[in-house]
């Protein structure tokens, strides 16, 4: 069977049991500047699962918009109390686009997955996105050049044994004259003996690594000192690099204005993100549901710091009060799923779906 995005997104596809909108959308705090992303749960004969190249668990765009979870991979989650997949179960009428009698057993059994660890996956989010909201390394307060790191940028050199080693830059030596060449009997593969040949060579480094060659003995005299190359450093550059410019190209910019123009001080959608799972914390203990769509007062308080109308210390007092009411009520939920029923109601899923 095939189970690409296009494959799961044909609409009859009888694999598939279930098509929602999420984020936002669901929530009611989707502007106009608001992703549409959709979730989906697809179901896999049993027998795929014993062949040498086993269905995937889940298949996605590169951001993630659209995303189909198997049924198992689903109530995997859903046993972990995945907020994410949780949300799936309890969305508003308008937001489902298509639903199975399948699908239908899985979300009358919707309790089941309703535990203390629900609490956990609300709250302990919500925490890591209080982290990201205000942290010294957001990439809204780091920008990145758009030229790549250079692999000189990470050299030390050492001309005198003497005097400590300095940056290549301070150093003055120009490694577009020089060779490289492996220090014999040496501990490290990232040092080399550096040769100045006073023109044109190729240059120590090619393509980003360095390059060692042989050195003739009558050229000994031209040796001028040892280079460093921090390689590790150099290949973590590289990689924020890339993530930053990846996260710029994709990013919603009209999120980032306020922040670059220094008009707040926190990540609005991060901390609108935080309230919301803790308010449907709140609502898992109190009413046995997690709440999906927001009305009202909590709307309101939602929206209006997204807006960045809130200051970042009244949105903790708020946070804070609101995690204490949560953990108030921890005692009136079990502590995890059953999972005896879990695995019957996946077989009572299958089963409906006729893929059992």
């Amino acid at each position: 069977m095939n189970y690409t995005l296009e494959s799961l997104e044909v609409d009859g596809n009888p694999s598939v049991i279930f098509r929602g909108i999420v984020g936002s959308r669901a929530y009611g705090t989707a502007n106009a500047n608001s992703d549409t992303d959709i979730r989906g749960i697809f179901v896999v004969p049993s027998a795929e699962y014993v062949r040498l190249a086993p269905p995937p668990k889940q298949v996605s765009d590169t951001r993630n918009d659209r995303t189909y979870y198997s049924l198992l991979r689903f109530c995997e989650l859903m046993a972990e109390a995945n907020p994410t997949t949780m949300e799936m179960l309890f969305l508003p009428e308008d937001c489902i686009i298509a639903s199975t009698p399948a699908f239908r057993i899985l979300a009358e059994n919707r309790r089941l997955f309703v535990t203390q660890r629900a609490i956990d996956s609300h709250t302990g989010y919500a925490v890591s996105q209080m982290k990201k909201a205000r942290g010294a390394n957001k990439r809204v307060w780091n920008p990145w050049p758009e030229e790549p790191p250079k692999p000189e940028d990470y050299c030390l050199f050492v001309g005198d044994a003497r005097k400590p080693p300095v940056s290549l830059a301070e150093s003055g030596v120009n490694l577009a004259t020089c060779k490289a060449a492996s220090m014999a009997g040496g501990t490290s593969s990232d040092m080399f003996f550096i040769y100045d040949f006073g023109s044109p060579t190729g240059g120590v480094f090619r393509s980003g690594a360095p390059v060692c060659e042989s050195v003739p003995r009558e050229d000994a005299w031209r040796r001028i000192g040892i280079l460093v190359f921090s390689r590790n450093a150099f290949e973590s550059a590289k990689r924020q690099h890339r993530q930053y410019w990846d996260w710029r190209r994709n990013r919603n910019e009209a999120r980032w204005t306020q922040q670059e123009l220094g008009e707040m001080d926190y990540d609005a959608k991060n901390m609108m993100h935080l309230m919301r799972l803790l308010y449907s914390g709140e609502s898992i203990v109190r009413t046995g549901e997690p709440m999906v769509r927001f009305s009202g007062e909590r709307l309101e308080r939602l929206l209006a710091i997204r807006r960045g109308e809130w200051a970042f210390d009244d949105i903790m007092a708020e946070a804070t009060a609101v995690q204490a009411s949560i953990e108030a009520g921890r005692g009136r939920l079990p502590p995890e799923c059953d999972r005896e029923k879990v695995d019957k109601l996946i077989e009572a899923v299958m089963e409906e779906a006729c893929v059992a």
